[in-house]
């Protein structure tokens, strides 16, 4: 099996726990998830959560449903990106198949999407949708 690249790729930089960024001190790990970056992000601080860290979390919550296909929290294959697509994009399958997005967006080679590059399908997708909400 191919391992995923999990260092930043193109210069992104990681998505700070929200602890850190509220000044606040981590809760000691006690959840089950095992992506203790991404979970310590979605745990709840006694403040509400703005609409874009919500969607993040969504974002990221979409992603490692689909990750979590073959246990890799950090890597998307090429039957795990097809199925995310069909079930979360089917507008866009239209345009592109599955492996042909998956070409597209596994830049660094590897065999597998990391979120990184799995961002690049959010940001494309997401020119696309408001493309097409204007012209309505």
């Amino acid at each position: 099996m191919v391992q995923a690249r999990t260092k930043p790729l193109l210069g992104v930089m990681s998505i700070p726990p929200v602890f850190t960024l509220l000044g606040a001190e981590a809760p000691p790990p006690s959840w089950d998830f095992q992506c203790a970056p991404c979970s310590r992000w979605n745990r709840s601080l006694g403040t509400m959560l703005t609409e874009l860290e919500s969607a993040m979390n969504s974002l990221i919550d979409v992603y490692h449903k689909y990750s979590l296909e073959k246990g890799n929290y950090h890597a998307l294959y090429r039957d795990d990106l097809k199925k995310l697509l069909e079930t979360e994009c089917p507008r866009y399958m239209k345009k592109k198949d599955a492996d042909t997005w998956f070409k597209e967006l596994d830049v660094n080679s590897d065999g597998a999407i990391n979120f990184e590059e799995f961002l690049i399908l959010v940001i494309k997708v997401g020119v696309a949708t408001h493309e097409d909400i204007h012209k309505e």
